[in-house]
C-alpha cells in the first residue's frame, strides 16, 4: 500500500497529543502547507476534478454577480469599489465578473479593484492565467487585514467557502452532548467521543430550541462565525455576500439527518470516510445559515436577504442572459441549447438552484426603502420562506 505522507504526519501529531478534534484533523487534511487538499495544487473542479461549482458550470453566474456589483456601486457611492473574494481558487469567478463588468458596466469596471484572499496565499499561480487581462485591478492577499486601515468599501464575496471551513462534530448520548475526537487504534484512525473541547460547542445551540435524538450527530462550525467576524471587521461599508449549500438551523439539525451532513468528495464520488485519500479528497458539511445570520446581527451586519441561489439569480436577471435558442447571438442553435441547459442547472429547483443558498448582509448602508433589491415577478418553489 502506498504510504500517504500527510496521513503519517497527522498520526504523529495524534501520538503526541493523544487525540485531535475533528476540526483539527480537518485543518490538517485540507490546509496542511503543501500537502493539504486545498494547498497541494491537486484539488480539482469541473469534469476532470472532484466536484462542480457554479462558476465552473457557466459564466452566467459571474455575469449575474457583475450586475449585482454594478448596482451596489450606486448605493455604496464611493470613488473606489473593492470586490474581495475569499477562496477564489483558480480565479474563474473573478474573471467572469470582471469580464462582464468590462463589457456591460464599463464605468463600474474602471472604479473596481478585485482582491483574491486565499489561506496561505494558495491559488495565486492558478488564478494568474485567468486574470492576466485585468492587470493591476487584481490584488492577492492571505488575509483581509492586508486591505489597509479603515476597512474596505465594497463587497466581500464567498462562493463555497464556509462549507470547507474546519468544523467540530458532536454526538448526543443519554441526554448529553459529546464531541467526536480522532485518535489511533493499532496505528489506524479511530473515532471516540468525550467531553467537549470547548464550551463554545454547547453555547452554539443556545436559542435554537432543537431537540436532538439519542445518537444524533451534528457538525458545529465555530470557524464560520470567526470568518464572518473577520469580514465584518475588515469592511468599512458595503455588503457581505455568502453563497453556499446549507439550511437554516431547524432544517439542518432535523432528525432526518441523524449522521449530520458531512461528506467527502473524490473524483465526483461522494463518500463518508474522511480517513482515506487524505489530502486528495474534499471534506465538507452543509452551512448553518441561522448561525451566520445570528452572528452577523450580533456584529452589526443587517440581514438584507436570505434566499436560494435560484431565486437570487432570477431576481438579478439570469433569464435575460440565456442565449437565444435559434442562435441569433452568433452561436449555433445546438450551442445555444447546450448553454441554456447549463444555465438552468444554476437556478432551477432540484439542481443547484435549490440546494445552494444566498445570504446578503449589509454594513453602514441604508438598503431598506431604496428599491435596491429587485423583486422578480417570477417566483419558483425553492423551499425558503
Amino acid at each position: 500500500m502506498e504510504m500517504n505522507p500527510l496521513a503519517e504526519i497527522i498520526k504523529s501529531e495524534i501520538e503526541k497529543k493523544g487525540r485531535l478534534t475533528f476540526s483539527e484533523y480537518m485543518e490538517e487534511a485540507l490546509y496542511h502547507p503543501g500537502l493539504g487538499y486545498y494547498t497541494s495544487g491537486e484539488s480539482g473542479i469541473g469534469k476532470r476534478g472532484d466536484y462542480y461549482t457554479s462558476p465552473s458550470v457557466d459564466p452566467a453566474f459571474g455575469e449575474v454577480l457583475a450586475g449585482f456589483i454594478a448596482k451596489s456601486r450606486s448605493l455604496i457611492n464611493e470613488p473606489l469599489l473593492r470586490v474581495i473574494e475569499f477562496g477564489g481558487g483558480t480565479g474563474t469567478l473573478a474573471a467572469d465578473i470582471l469580464d462582464s463588468l468590462a463589457r456591460n458596466h464599463p464605468d463600474c469596471y474602471e472604479m473596481t479593484e478585485y482582491m483574491l484572499i486565499e489561506k496561505g496565499g494558495r491559488g495565486h499561480d492558478a488564478a494568474d492565467k485567468a486574470l492576466d487581462k485585468h492587470g493591476a485591478k487584481i490584488k492577492y492577499a492571505s488575509s483581509l487585514s492586508e486591505t489597509g486601515p479603515g476597512g474596505a468599501v465594497g463587497i466581500i464575496l464567498s462562493n463555497e467557502l464556509v462549507d470547507a471551513l474546519p468544523f467540530h462534530r458532536v454526538r448526543f448520548q443519554k441526554g448529553a452532548m459529546k464531541e467526536v475526537f480522532v485518535t489511533l487504534r493499532e496505528g489506524e484512525f479511530e473515532e471516540i467521543t468525550g467531553e467537549p473541547s470547548t464550551s463554545g460547542l454547547g453555547e452554539y445551540f443556545n436559542g435554537y430550541e432543537i431537540m436532538f435524538r439519542e445518537g444524533q450527530e451534528a457538525e458545529v462550525n465555530l470557524n464560520a462565525g470567526r470568518w464572518l467576524g473577520e469580514a465584518q471587521k475588515g469592511l468599512g461599508k458595503g455588503f457581505v455576500l455568502t453563497i453556499d449549500y446549507g439550511f437554516l438551523a431547524r432544517e439542518l439539525y432535523s432528525p432526518e439527518r441523524m449522521k449530520g451532513t458531512y461528506k467527502c468528495m473524490y473524483k465526483h464520488t461522494i463518500g463518508e470516510d474522511p480517513y482515506i485519500n487524505i489530502g486528495r479528497q474534499d471534506i465538507t458539511a452543509h452551512v448553518d445559515f441561522s448561525n451566520l445570520i445570528r452572528a452577523g446581527e450580533s456584529l452589526g451586519l443587517e440581514t438584507s436577504k436570505y434566499t436560494t441561489q435560484g431565486q437570487f439569480l432570477i431576481d438579478w436577471g439570469v433569464l435575460d442572459i440565456m442565449t437565444s435558442p435559434s442562435g441569433r447571438d452568433g452561436s449555433s442553435g445546438r450551442e445555444a441549447r447546450g448553454r441554456n441547459a447549463a444555465i438552468k442547472n444554476l437556478f432551477l429547483p432540484g439542481s443547484m438552484g435549490s440546494s445552494f443558498k444566498v445570504l446578503l448582509q449589509a454594513k453602514n448602508l441604508d438598503v431598506t426603502g431604496q428599491g435596491f433589491y429587485p423583486e422578480s415577478p417570477l417566483k419558483l418553489s425553492f423551499g425558503v420562506v
